[in-house]
């Protein structure tokens, strides 16, 4: 009996070991296939790109990388250079066929420029420039055999951008990750260079990455047109689901540089996440939202503190904020209007009456006051608060059509223009005014909410600014709704006349194309440590890369206002690119 089991126990342990070797047979079968149809596709899609071939031929030296990810893990980087180009392809890819990792995501670079530098003459064009600007691969020595890529550069932190100078040790760290030898001494020279880099994605198409200037480079061409943002909230608001717990808790945030998670926590930032993922709803039809919606709401009101039954507060670490009664608004009045649901009436009422409580005679409001005594704890924070608190309080009279609700942001509004709040271009005054303009569209509010975008030639900085500026992109496009409220309206603002009209509706469309560089594709957030963290997240560049739930709210609250006014966007740029006709005429 003891041997009938011995030899059952055998035929069973033989049966499994076989099948895992077929399960793995069968596996590096389907691995190779799908090498091989990406590389296909990959190779075509340059042998079709006549400039680039152009380019390689000038540069003399065919140079090409090969980046493969299985979108849980950092991207291998394998190179090959030779005077053949169809020979370099071959080397790059076999090496990078051989890395054993599932090619999810495989991206094609192939060098078309190269600038040669001392170290010395490098650092003095390169010190001080903008955190994350820095678009061009580097080959140390010259030689492409330790080389790394743009993305590569920017996503490890190798260059140190206050002073142009690489950290060695994490450039030998890249190159020894992709089994390439380390450098045994700082070169003196080096060769910085521009690929045209291929990507496919899963079985999707192969896509031609962009290669302009600044942050223009590295990512699928994607103009801002509806179809797209529709696209971009699907994914983005993807990825706020994927880090929102159970109890209705988002992740915080990364450093994606490091992987380094941000352990603190944000109740304003969480109630602006809620209240643009309900706009994201609005922008996909997406079901398997509103759970996460409802969860995130939930969660919000753990800090709920009342001072009676009728009048509530938000709670931010020692003391409760006016600015968070005014963003826990928007996301309640907004999940009232989009649903229409009045399961939330009442604590949009008793947070909309802590707003008064906290509102001064004058109409400025106290920003922080203690949860135990309801006292003054901080008279004046920031201006966001005012402005979150505004726009908050006509978001609830819209739900609850209160009078005492737009009176008090009257109050406000008529302090802000007595006090210059202009002088500060605050996104959340520009939402506030053009919310009050729907309401009480006077003169003196629509002239306040032009001169918030012009006043300190703000709006023409905008204009030419090389960082992502999210909170500025909603400042453009709120002022524009209430430009084109103004307009459509006839209403009577003498300031009109001073005002540039082909200047915000440029800006709008170059700041909502920017925008896009700072969306994670793959195809970028692949080279990160820890891809699951980043990809389908918008980070700013300018902070190494910070990931946060309020850098993707920031975003793509401007997204959905842009979407959301496309057409008369549209209609403007048409008459704008028609009068630059007949002048030009």
């Amino acid at each position: 009996m003891g041997l009938k089991r011995i030899i059952a126990a055998a035929l069973t342990a033989a049966i499994t070991i076989g099948t895992v070797m077929t399960a793995r047979a069968e596996a590096a079968v389907l691995r190779e296939r799908l090498y091989e149809q990406k590389f296909t596709a990959l190779t075509q899609a340059l042998r079709n790109d006549s400039d680039t071939i152009g380019a390689v031929e000038d540069l003399g030296n065919a140079v090409v990388f090969f980046s493969v990810s299985d979108g849980n893990r950092q991207a291998k980087v394998m190179e090959s250079h030779s005077e053949d180009l169809d020979a370099a392809l071959r080397s790059a890819y076999n090496k990078v066929k051989n890395s054993g990792v599932n090619p999810k995501w495989l991206k094609l670079d192939v060098a078309v420029t190269q600038k040669d530098y001392t170290y010395r003459d490098f650092r003095s064009e390169f010190t001080n420039a903008l955190q994350g600007s820095f678009r061009y691969g580097v080959a140390f020595g010259g030689n492409y055999g330790t080389a790394l890529l743009e993305a590569q550069i920017n996503s490890c932190g190798v260059l140190d951008y206050s002073n142009g100078q690489f950290d060695w040790n994490l450039v030998n760290k890249e190159l020894q990750r992709n089994g390439t030898e380390k450098l045994t001494f700082i070169p003196t020279r080096l060769s910085i260079f521009k690929t045209q880099g291929y990507f496919s994605e899963n079985s999707g198409p192969v896509y031609k990455l962009t290669n302009g200037q600044y942050n223009d480079t590295g990512k699928r061409a994607a103009g801002a047109d509806r179809n797209t943002l529709e696209r971009i909230a699907a994914k983005s608001s993807e990825y706020l689901s994927s880090i929102c717990d159970t109890n209705g808790k988002f992740r915080y945030g990364w450093y994606p540089i490091n992987d380094e998670e941000m352990e603190d926590y944000n109740i304003l930032r969480h109630a602006g996440t809620c209240w643009n993922l309900i706009m994201q709803y609005e922008m996909t039809g997406d079901e398997r939202l509103r759970p996460v919606i409802e969860a995130s709401l939930g969660y919000i009101r753990d800090f709920v503190v009342y001072k009676d039954h009728d009048i509530a507060f938000i709670q931010d670490n020692f003391a409760l904020n006016i600015g968070g009664n005014g963003l826990a608004l928007l996301a309640y009045c907004n999940y009232a209007l989009t649903f229409g649901s009045t399961k939330y009436n009442a604590l949009i009422r008793a947070l909309a009456n802590g707003i008064l409580f906290m509102q001064k005679p004058d109409g400025s409001y106290v920003h922080l006051i203690y949860p135990d005594t309801f006292e003054v704890a901080r008279d004046y924070v920031i201006v966001y608060y005012d402005g979150e608190a505004s726009y908050g309080l006509l978001k609830a009279y819209e739900v609850l059509g209160a009078p005492s609700y737009l009176n008090a942001a009257r109050r406000a509004a008529d302090c802000f223009i007595s006090n210059h709040y202009e002088t500060l271009n605050s996104h959340w005054i520009a939402y506030m005014f053009n919310e009050l303009t729907r309401y009480l569209p006077e003169e003196k509010y629509f002239e306040f909410g032009l001169k918030n975008l012009t006043t300190n030639n703000w709006l023409r900085k905008l204009n030419i600014s090389r960082s992502g500026k999210n909170s500025s992109n909603e400042t453009a496009n709120a002022a524009f709704e209430m430009y084109d409220r103004l307009v459509s309206g006839g209403y009577k603002c003498a300031y009109l006349s001073q005002f540039n009209e082909e200047l915000l509706i440029d800006t709008l469309n170059k700041r909502m194309e920017y925008g896009l560089n700072y969306f994670m594709f793959p195809e970028y957030s692949m080279y990160f440590k820890n891809p699951s963290t980043v990809t389908n997240s918008f980070a700013v560049r300018e902070d190494f890369f910070r990931i946060r739930i309020d850098d993707v709210q920031h975003f793509m609250d401007g997204y959905y206002l842009y979407w959301k006014n496309y057409d008369r966007i549209m209609q403007y740029t048409e008459k704008t690119e028609q009068n630059e006709n007949n002048t030009a005429a």
